[in-house]
């Protein structure tokens, strides 16, 4: 089903409706212009530039908590097993079999990394070295040469 717009007004009934309005507000006295209170835009702007101190200070833990973990999965993997669950009050807990789990899954995966894949380290600094030189060659080198026509 297509709208047909029924129900909008033509420009003589808008001009009929204005002037209706008009009419019903002169006979209150309105609309009346009034001086505006001195100092409005100072007083207006001074509000907006000196908003409430807000005191956050959950955004240090967004910083700290995954070093605080990693420093934690490290401890797990390569010096205790159980230290971390120890942590959490004893491997025999729910949240302390949790990340023994963790650890212990882990921990084999840690191990066939640093036999087999140690290389993928200097290979990906190599790969990242190269890909900065490129870029650095693409930004330095202009598209088109620009000539002035005199």
């Amino acid at each position: 089903m297509e709208y047909r717009g029924d129900d909008e007004l033509t420009d003589a009934e808008l001009a009929a409706a204005e002037t209706e309005l008009r009419m019903l507000l002169a006979r209150w006295g309105e609309p009346q212009m009034a001086v505006p209170p001195a100092n409005l835009s100072a007083r207006i702007v001074r509000q907006l530039s000196a908003p409430p101190p807000v005191r956050r200070s959950w955004y240090r833990w967004v910083l700290v908590l995954p070093v605080l973990f990693m420093l934690i999965g490290g401890w797990g993997l390569l010096i205790d097993s159980s230290g971390p669950a120890m942590l959490l009050g004893d491997p025999e807990t729910g949240l302390g079999r949790l990340v023994l789990a963790m650890i212990l899954i882990a921990k084999p995966l840690w191990n066939l990394w640093l036999s087999a894949a140690w290389w993928l380290l200097p290979g990906l600094l190599l790969f990242l070295g190269v890909g900065w030189f490129w870029w650095r060659l693409i930004v330095d080198t202009p598209l088109a040469e620009v000539q002035e026509v005199h």
